[in-house]
Parts: structure tokens; sequence; C-alpha cells
């Protein structure tokens, strides 16, 4: 089995793996692994100060601290009230919420609706049996309860190149669709 990097309970390098949870070594006492790179250097926006917390695990019984992402919003007291399975566990840093007016067949009513568009969150599943979900990813909202989850900053970085031509795709497809209407709307005008 591989062995995962994990962090001691606060937020410094451990001594020891631990192995994903559903394994046969969960009994072994849950660690996350860090949220960030490093203590001295917070995501941009984010505050320095790292929050820990204490859950009760719901598979082994036994009392986790975990060590929050830098910046998380997370109010994580409801999971230190009440046992909680470690891969529930996570913390969120909000970005910028995008909303797109639409009307047609994606709406419930006749008129214009406000539709989160192209939204982002800065994420983190320290418990997660997934180890790329330990390190903190992006989730973008493409629309509405639609997402592309769990970018690193590679794969972030090749959806924006990608965004950023599809972009210019669509520059195209609105000057083409000025022309054709304008032509749809004059058809005298067009033939001669």
């Amino acid at each position: 089995m591989k062995n995962v990097p994990t962090a001691t309970n606060n937020g410094g390098p451990a001594g020891h793996t631990t192995q994903p949870l559903g394994s046969a070594g969960q009994a072994a006492r849950l660690q996350s692994v860090p949220a960030a790179p490093s203590d001295s250097e917070p995501a941009v926006g984010a505050s320095a100060v790292r929050r820990t917390f204490t859950f009760t695990s719901a598979v082994t019984g036994e009392k986790v601290t975990a060590t929050c992402l830098p910046g998380c919003t997370v109010d994580h007291e409801a999971d230190s009230n009440t046992p909680e399975h470690p891969h529930d566990i996570y913390c969120n840093i909000p970005g910028t919420a995008g909303e797109l007016p639409l009307y047609g067949p994606l709406c419930d009513t006749g008129s214009p609706e406000d539709f989160r568009f192209l939204s982002w969150q800065i994420e983190s599943r320290p418990f997660s049996a997934r180890p790329t979900e330990r390190l903190p990813f992006v989730a973008i909202e493409a629309i509405d309860d639609h997402y592309i989850e769990y970018l690193d900053p590679d794969t972030l970085e090749m959806v924006i190149t990608r965004l950023q031509k599809q972009v210019d795709s669509l520059r195209e497809a609105h000057a083409q669709l000025v022309n054709v209407r304008t032509a749809y709307l004059n058809p005298l005008e067009a033939a001669a």
C-alpha cells in the first residue's frame, strides 16, 4: 500500500502515515494532511492563522484534532459537537460568486432568473480517502449546481486557458449572430 503523508494534530510534519479510510488500518488514529504548503505562506487573501478543532470520529470513536485551511470560513462548531464521519469534514474559502440572468427552458417562470455562473471556491477535505482532495483545490460552479471540481493549480491553469479560447470563439459567434440577424431582419438589403 502506498503511504500517504499526514500531519500531526498541530499541523506539523508527522513521523508516520495513515491508511486511507475504509482500509484494514482504519482503527489507527486519523490525521489530516497539512492544508497549505507552508504556514508562512497563506493563500492569497487568507489569514495566516490556522484554526484547530476537535471532533469525535463516528468510525473509531476517537477524538481527532484537525487543522483548518488558512482562510476557511466554515464554522466547525457543529463538527465538534456531534460525532462526524471524517470524510464529511471539509474546509472552504469562498471565491467570487457570479450570476447570470437567464430565461427560457432553464427557468421555472416566464421571466429571467439569476443563475450562479462561473463561481469558484477553494476547498479541502482533510480526511478524504483520495489524497488529492486532502490538499487545497478549486471547485468551479459552471452553472447552478454543476461543478468542475478537484482542480489542482496545473489543472486550473488548463481550464483557464480553455475558457479563454472559448471566450474568443463566443466573440466570433456574437459577431456572426449580429450579421445573421441583420440579414434575417432585412432580407432586401442582404439581396442587394
